[in-house]
């Protein structure tokens, strides 16, 4: 498969030995020259293998055997978001939620409750819709941080092909009342990095440090304890000032 696409403003060449993807690429793909092309071979579907076989045994759960095809599509993932930084953005894991043109991103370790409460936001807070529900790309530019759809919105596939402003970052805590609160960028600066996609080249790390201190910089940090209730939605939504 050969397509190019563009997220986040950036178009990119894609070349691949499956074509489970198409469809998802669809709403993405532009008639631009890309900025980069991303290919990828056996080998990496090998190493995207090992890696879930290794990350499963490690959270003490089944491997469910993924097809050649969803592991490729996780590879070519991966390489972009090892480019990204080099063009101001990076993949970042969380779940952005819009209302207009504003977004706020709830992040938090896996089985937290992100998608849970992203489907609250959705029940609850007339208008709003989802960027992307799992790993959207960030773009740092002038004065401003776009959080940006893609079409990998993991297994509950929410998600558009909008880039929205982002204004908020909301670090999210399981709490039995439902409240906000305003953190400072030095006191949630190593858990960003934490939830940012690194790559392996130590000058894109550092790069990639360096968008994660713009970001912080830019938009509204909160630390978020919630329930699974209703309420839930309406504080963090009148929280950030959406």
């Amino acid at each position: 498969m050969k397509k190019t696409i563009i997220i986040a403003g950036i178009p990119i060449a894609i070349e691949t030995i499956y074509e489970s993807m198409t469809a998802a690429f669809d709403e993405y793909e532009t008639d631009r020259k890309p900025s980069f092309t991303v290919t990828t071979t056996e080998a990496d579907i090998d190493a995207e293998e090992r890696k879930s076989i290794s990350e499963c045994a490690y959270e003490g759960i089944p491997y469910p055997g993924f097809s050649r095809a969803e592991l490729e599509n996780t590879a070519i993932y991966r390489k972009i978001a090892a480019k990204l930084p080099e063009y101001d953005a990076l993949v970042f894991h969380g779940s952005a939620v819009a209302v207009g043109e504003e977004a706020v991103l709830f992040t938090a370790c896996s089985g937290t409750g992100k998608t849970t409460h992203t489907r609250l936001w959705l029940k609850n807070i007339p208008g709003s819709y989802v960027v992307n529900g799992d790993k959207p790309v960030l773009r740092v530019t002038e004065g401003n941080v776009l959080v940006c759809g893609t079409p990998w919105m993991g297994k509950e596939c929410l998600g558009c092909a909008k880039d929205v402003t982002l204004k908020a970052l909301c670090f999210l805590n399981r709490g039995a009342e439902n409240r906000i609160e305003k953190t400072t960028l030095s006191a949630v600066l190593p858990r960003l990095i934490g939830q940012a996609y690194r790559p392996a080249d130590r000058a894109l790390i550092s790069q990639t440090v360096r968008l994660l201190d713009r970001i912080g910089r830019n938009v509204g940090l909160y630390e978020l304890f919630c329930n699974m209730e209703d309420e839930a939605a309406r504080v963090s939504y009148e929280g950030t000032c959406l």
